[in-house]
């Protein structure tokens, strides 16, 4: 006979919560654990797992104890639900993983020295891709500019996205190649391109719809390419203790998901990919072959408007600081928006019963996204539609947020970054409504967390711990008043989170009946003053299966 397996963990202590379940052995249970789940009073001691599903949470039951049970001895550190990123891309991500990255970069010369170096690293004309910079935390926050790179760039097109993907540096190299001169072209609808006031020379900054002229001349990957990337990065997402996420793709992506579909996985793919046109990219997600449960178009993805650090997130009012000649900016709708094709594709979304969930950060783009939703759903709550990243808020709009029943689907670890600089682009003011986590829960909204990797850190650790400090990443508190409690962090990346998929009765808490997806962490993020950084999973499941093992 096959004995029991058993895995010894170190012990911190435990609290008890009452449960109940069937009796006959499980193939796996968890004991001498402090187990969370959604919040609930207390922390269960012991859980059962058979068939890849909780069918015991509470007080240990030794029945459920065979000779071929797995028995994993939690030694008292706490046990979570498996973490769901609401707003991921791991396309993007897992390709990040192996480009240049400019987020770490604390001043010009640093800049430049780090493109030249990894210039010489790469064949003759081969692009220089990555980025994710962001200067505001430099003591001289200028903006990057061709000039900056031309000379250590050489022959190999550059572009370097900034930290929020909204706007980016390219070389000369990648100007002509677009066609880009003083000469022209006009900026594109919903996009802009920077030049010297002048001369009217492009100055290597293109924002919006604009970084296209440029981005659709880099070599697309390979299938192969593709696949590799989201191993990467569901590689990198378990070791976070991430075991689902809200994916957006291209639609033209989705080949290889179809791929990995083949494949046993660490992670569950809820797809919403990009489209210009929402009703022909149907025919396409119709046909798409996935695996139920595991990789699975849920909607689309559209766009309002741009961000806040690139200022082009729509406002309803005037940026601060604007130029002159442009005091009354306040951001860029995105092409399709003011044309009505936003409120077409919104239309064949409901049509062909898939979810709507749409990039809005500025206060305007937010209101006019609940206007168009609410004229195109009868009944706008079963549709769970979304905004993505609901940053900046009219204070009057997060009540209709929860009287309409849309998603707030927000990354918390934008308030560390933003908080930084937002005051000094909109005002004191209007920053009381912005990353708005308690007023929206406290306006009975669901609030669904991710991380928006690769453009921060998906630590999902992280974002909690912005969720709760309001601390921000040059060590000062912002918003604290909109500061949320662990438990209900904690629900924003489990319970929330699964509803905002429509899985909310399978995944994003440990209760008889759900998915085995949980995690192990090598401490409690309910201790008083809890390292945030230093919160590791020892150990991620996926329906029972152990898919990350801390060495």
């Amino acid at each position: 006979m096959v004995q029991a397996r058993r895995i010894i963990l170190p012990f911190v202590a435990a609290l008890v919560v009452v449960g109940a379940g069937a009796s006959q052995p499980a193939d796996l249970v968890i004991e001498n654990a402090r187990i969370w789940s959604d919040g609930l009073v207390g922390f269960a001691e012991f859980a059962a797992v058979r068939d890849g599903r909780f069918v015991h949470v509470g007080l240990r039951e030794d029945q459920f104890i065979g000779r071929q049970t797995e028995r994993i001895d939690a030694g008292g550190r706490t046990v979570i639900p498996g973490l769901i990123d609401s707003h991921i891309h791991m396309l993007s991500g897992g390709r990040s993983l192996s480009e240049l990255h400019l987020r770490d970069a604390t001043d010009k010369a640093g800049f430049i020295r780090r493109v030249g170096d990894w210039a010489a690293k790469l064949r003759p004309g081969e692009w220089i891709l990555g980025g994710r910079w962001s200067i505001e935390s430099w003591e001289d926050p200028q903006q990057p500019a061709k000039s900056w790179v031309d000379a250590v760039s050489g022959d190999h097109p550059l572009y370097l996205s900034r930290m929020d993907g909204h706007s980016v540096l390219v070389n000369s190299a990648a100007l002509r190649l677009a066609g880009i001169t003083r000469d022209g072209p006009a900026d594109p609808p919903g996009g802009v391109i920077d030049r010297d006031p002048q001369t009217g020379e492009p100055t290597g900054i293109l924002r919006e719809s604009a970084m296209a002229l440029a981005s659709q001349h880099i070599p697309p990957p390979t299938v192969d390419d593709q696949v590799e990337a989201l191993r990467l990065a569901m590689r990198e997402a378990v070791q976070h203790g991430i075991t689902a996420v809200s994916d957006i793709p291209s639609i033209g992506d989705l080949a290889a998901y179809e791929r990995i579909a083949e494949s046993e996985l660490p992670v569950r793919f809820f797809l919403y990919p990009t489209a210009d046109d929402w009703e022909k990219a149907t025919t396409a997600v119709r046909r798409f072959q996935g695996k139920r449960d595991w990789v699975e178009v849920k909607g689309f993805k559209g766009f309002l408007d741009g961000s806040l650090g690139s200022r082009t997130a729509y406002m309803r009012d005037a940026y601060l600081g604007n130029k002159p000649g442009k005091e009354s900016w306040r951001g860029l709708l995105r092409d399709g928006v003011e044309d009505g094709r936003f409120a077409v594709n919104v239309a064949a979304a409901r049509r062909g019963e898939l979810q709507a969930i749409v990039h809005a950060i500025g206060d305007e783009a937010n209101h006019l996204l609940l206007d168009v939703l609410a004229r195109a759903y009868p009944n706008l709550r079963a549709a769970r539609c979304r905004s993505e990243h609901a940053q900046h808020l009219l204070p009057q709009d997060i009540a209709r947020f929860g009287e309409l029943g849309v998603i707030a689907s927000m990354q918390p670890y934008h308030k560390a970054d933003d908080g930084r600089y937002a005051e000094d682009y909109i005002g004191p003011q209007r920053s009381r409504s912005s990353y708005a986590y308690k007023s929206l829960l406290d306006a009975g909204v669901v609030v669904a967390f991710g991380s928006d990797w690769p453009v921060v850190t998906l630590n999902p650790f992280l974002g909690i711990e912005a969720a709760i400090t309001g601390r921000t990443l040059d060590g000062k508190s912002w918003q604290t008043h909109q500061n949320i409690t662990v438990a209900e962090a904690l629900r924003c990346y489990t319970s929330r989170a699964a509803y905002a998929v429509f899985a909310e009765n399978e995944l994003g808490g440990i209760a008889p009946g759900r998915e085995a997806d949980f995690v192990i962490l090598n401490r409690s993020p309910f201790d008083l003053d809890v390292e945030w950084s230093a919160i590791k999973p020892v150990a991620v499941y996926v329906e029972g299966r152990r898919v990350f093992a801390a060495e």
